[in-house]
This record gives C-alpha cells, structure tokens and sequence, in this order.
C-alpha cells in the first residue's frame, strides 16, 4: 500500500512539473510591419500586422476591408469632415481617424484593448514627423459601455464631436438589450449638443 500511495505523489509532481504557465503576451503577434496605404492622392505609411492575431481582442492590429472602404469613399468627400472635430470608434491601428487629419481640425481615435491603443499612439507619433497632419491626433481608451471612458472622453471634449465614425465595428444583439445602448445614444446625442 505504501508503495502505490507513493508512486501516486510522485505521478502528481511530474505532472505538476509538466504544467507550463504562458504569460498572456505569449499570444500576442506584435511583428508590425510598416505598411503604406493610398487613398486618392492621400498615403498614409503605418504600423500594422499583414494577419489577424490569434487573440479575437487584437482584430484591431491589421486594416480591415470596410476601413479601406471607408477611407476611400471618404478621400473622394474630404468635405464631409473638413475642418470637423471627430471621434472614431474602434480605431484599430488609426488609418481612418489618421487619413480624417488631414482635413479634420481634430480626431479622437479610440478602442478597448490596450494592446491596440499602443499602436494607434506609435502611428499618431508617425504622423507628428508629417506635413500632411492638421488635426490635433489623441488616443483614448473606450470600452464600450464603461461610464467611466465615456466620461473622460467627455470631459475631456466638452464641446463634444462634429462626427462620429466606425468602420468594422460589430455590435452584439445582446449589447443592444442592456445600457450600453443607451449609453451610447446619450454619447451620440451630447456630442452632437442636440
């Protein structure tokens, strides 16, 4: 019997010496690479990833194909945002919020992981060195339903926003049912000052 109560103790710690333990950055892909993208007579030279990282919170780190569609449209009406304050909604890497500066006198890029705001502010600081930058360029951090985000980027812009946009931003149904839909009306609605 002791013989087997033994064997048992030393079968659990080689399995517990088995256990490795990943910190959570082991998944995260960060071989950005600088990337130039061309809107119109527009070129905006970022920092992105060529494929989706494994994390689905790190979609944020590539362009996705309605940014591109976006930002097309929007190069061929710069007027829409000429000389608008804005507020993008799940940035990603910035290239809609970046391509906007150019003819915005302010942007707010915003997303939720903090991961990707490292990138959105390594491309604003890319765009600091351009001439082609006339917006003021800022990143916040937005989860959307969180009082507290809303507030700061609020507070922060008390007059609020000309325009806000989003381009590849999926809205669960359940994200409809609860207050973050309401949150965000309010957002919505106190930043166009209706």
């Amino acid at each position: 019997m002791a013989d087997s109560g033994s064997l048992r103790k030393r079968e659990e710690k080689e399995e517990e010496d088995d256990i490795v333990c990943l910190d959570p950055s082991f998944f995260v892909d960060r071989s950005y690479e600088m990337t130039t993208f061309t809107f119109g007579s527009h070129e905006l030279r970022l920092l992105c990833l060529r494929a989706a990282s494994t994390d689905f919170d790190l979609t944020g780190q590539l362009v996705w194909p309605g940014a591109v569609l976006m930002n097309n449209y929007l190069s061929q009406h710069p007027e829409i945002v000429k000389g608008c304050s804005v507020v993008e909604l799940g940035s990603g890497i910035g290239i809609t919020g970046i391509l906007c500066s150019r003819f915005c006198k302010e942007v707010v890029l915003t997303d939720h992981n903090d991961e990707v705001l490292e990138i959105i502010k390594k491309n604003i600081e890319l765009q600091s060195c351009s001439e082609n930058a006339h917006a003021v360029l800022t990143a916040e951090k937005l989860e959307w339903g969180n009082s507290d985000h809303l507030s700061g980027i609020i507070e922060k812009h008390p007059g609020g926003f000309d325009l806000v946009l989003g381009a590849d931003i999926y809205i669960l149904e359940i994200f409809l049912l609860n207050c973050f839909y309401f949150k965000a009306l309010a957002f919505v609605f106190h930043s166009f000052d209706m």
